[in-house]
């Protein structure tokens, strides 16, 4: 065996680790005024998903996923913005589809029975700030959406839901 060589301390840096996933986006929910725990509705081991209401029917939903998988964990924000009708489902659809080109950093997506508008993100090296912006991309978004799909539709928005 060859000599091993010793390594002052003053030539070694460390490198420091990000935040957990979990904690990133706890710390999001907690900025939005809102706790976490009260907020989980489901924990597995591998994906958690918190869910709460920002505003008259609108459900922000955040889930990660893959967590056993450090290079496969995602971190997934959706809010639910339109309720599709079983009668004229198809003309919603067609028309929430035309409108989705007009959107920016974010997808338009059929989850049950809401469209829903989201954003995917690898949980690697995210900050609370990438959530914080993506979030605030959805909602800018969410009020054009609603009125894009009503005014393709020919539907009257004179009054509420």
């Amino acid at each position: 065996m060859g000599a091993i060589k010793k390594f002052t301390k003053r030539g070694l840096r460390s490198i420091a680790g990000g935040k957990s996933p979990l904690r990133i986006v706890e710390e999001l929910i907690a900025r939005k005024g809102f706790d976490p725990d009260e907020c989980k509705t489901e924990e597995s081991p591998s994906s958690v998903r918190w869910m709460f209401t920002v505003r008259d029917n609108c459900e922000l939903e955040i889930l990660i996923e893959g967590r056993e998988s450090k290079e496969d964990t995602t971190v997934y924000l959706g809010l639910n913005v339109l309720t599709v009708p079983i009668k004229g489902a198809n003309d919603v659809l067609a028309a929430a589809l035309e409108v989705a080109d007009g959107l920016i950093g974010v997808k338009v997506s059929l989850v049950g029975h809401y469209l829903v508008l989201s954003a995917g993100l690898s949980a690697q090296g995210v900050t609370v700030e990438d959530l914080e912006y993506h979030v605030r991309l959805i909602d800018a978004q969410e009020q054009w959406f609603r009125e894009a799909v009503a005014a393709n539709l020919g539907w009257d928005t004179s009054t509420e839901d």
